[in-house]
C-alpha cells in the first residue's frame, strides 16, 4: 500500500498520470492501476478522469492534504539519514602492504574508540588523485614529499634482515657476512634499488651473493609472507613488521643497525573533523609500543 501512496503523491502534485509515471520511472498504465487500487482500498474516488487529463476530487484533495506532508517528512528524514551517514564516512587510502601489515590489525582499536566514524578503506598501490577520488586521509611512502602543503612526514621506515623462528639457518646469524650463506628472499619488479639486498650488502661493504641462490618474489606482501612461513630471510622493517617482531612471529638479527629509508607521508582533509581524529589516532599508534 505504501507504494500506492507514493504513486498518489506524485500524481496529485502534477495532476497528470504521464508526468507521475516519468517521475517514478514506471508506465502510465501502472500509475493508473496503483491509484485505482488505492481508491478501492479506502473506498473513495480520488481523481476525476477525463479524456486527456485527470484532476483531484474533493476526497482526493483532502487525502493529499493529509498524506503528502507526511510523505515529504519521510523523504526529508531519509535525506538527513543519508547525509549523516555520508558525513560520518571517512575515505582512507593506503598501500596494500601498509593496510595488510600495519593498519588492518589496529583498525579494531579505532572502531572501539570512535564507533560513529565509518572507515571506507581504499587499498591501492597506485597513487590516487586525492581530490578526484574524494579521499579524506592518505598515507604514501615516497623518497620525496608529495606535491602540496597538506602532506606531512608521518614516520620514517627502517629496514634490516628479518626471519621466522621456523627458518633453519646455515650459520649463527650474528654477522652481516653470515647472510651471504643464507637463503635470501629477493624483491623483483618495480621496487627501487634501496629496497634490495644488493644495495644492503654494498652499504655493509660486502660483495652481494648471487641472487640465483635465493627466492624471488614480486610483491612486498609475498616477501613478508614467505619470511613468516620460514622460507628465507627478508629485508624489511619498521613500522610494517613491528607487530610481528613484538609477538615473535618474526625475528631481527642482533648487532645489525637498521638502515634508514624513506618517509611515510600523511595527508588529511582540513575540512573534515573526522580526518583529524583519524590522523591523530594514526600518529598515536605509531608512537606507541606495538
Amino acid at each position: 500500500m505504501l507504494r500506492n501512496i507514493v504513486t498518489f503523491q506524485a500524481a496529485s502534485c502534477s495532476e497528470n498520470f504521464t508526468k507521475a509515471a516519468a517521475e517514478l520511472g514506471i508506465s502510465r498504465v501502472a500509475v493508473s492501476r496503483q491509484v485505482a487500487e488505492l481508491e478501492q482500498a479506502i473506498g473513495q474516488r480520488l481523481f476525476s478522469r477525463n479524456h486527456r487529463k485527470v484532476s483531484l476530487t474533493r476526497s482526493g484533495e483532502a487525502f493529499a492534504r493529509s498524506v503528502n506532508p507526511a510523505m515529504d517528512s519521510i523523504a526529508d528524514a531519509l535525506a538527513q539519514q543519508r547525509s549523516g551517514a555520508s558525513e560520518s564516512r571517512l575515505s582512507v587510502t593506503v598501500t596494500s602492504a601498509f593496510a595488510t601489515y600495519w593498519l588492518m590489525p589496529r583498525l579494531i582499536d579505532f572502531g572501539a574508540l570512535y564507533p560513529d566514524i565509518e572507515i571506507n578503506l581504499v587499498v591501492s598501490d597506485r597513487y590516487l588523485d586525492i581530490d578526484a577520488e574524494l579521499i579524506d586521509v592518505a598515507v604514501r611512502y615516497s623518497p620525496d614529499a608529495p606535491v602540496g602543503d597538506r602532506w606531512l612526514p608521518l614516520v620514517k621506515e627502517t629496514i634490516f634482515p628479518i626471519f621466522s623462528p621456523k627458518y633453519v639457518p646455515r650459520t649463527r646469524l650474528d654477522t652481516p657476512e653470515h647472510l651471504r650463506q643464507e637463503r635470501l628472499l629477493y624483491l623483483s619488479g618495480r621496487y627501487r634499488p634501496e629496497a634490495r639486498w644488493h644495495h644492503w650488502f654494498s652499504q655493509q661493504g660486502l660483495q652481494p651473493p648471487e641472487e640465483r641462490s635465493g627466492i624471488h618474489v614480486n610483491t612486498y606482501i609475498n616477501m613478508l609472507q614467505a619470511a613468516i612461513e620460514g622460507q628465507g630471510i627478508a629485508l624489511a622493517g619498521a613500522p610494517l613488521v613491528d607487530t610481528y617482531l613484538a609477538d615473535g612471529t618474526l625475528c631481527a638479527m642482533p648487532n645489525i643497525a637498521p638502515m634508514q629509508r624513506d618517509f611515510f607521508y600523511l595527508y588529511k582533509n582540513p575540512n573534515r573533523i573526522q580526518a583529524t581524529v583519524f590522523s591523530d589516532w594514526l600518529e598515536t599508534q605509531l608512537k606507541a609500543n606495538p
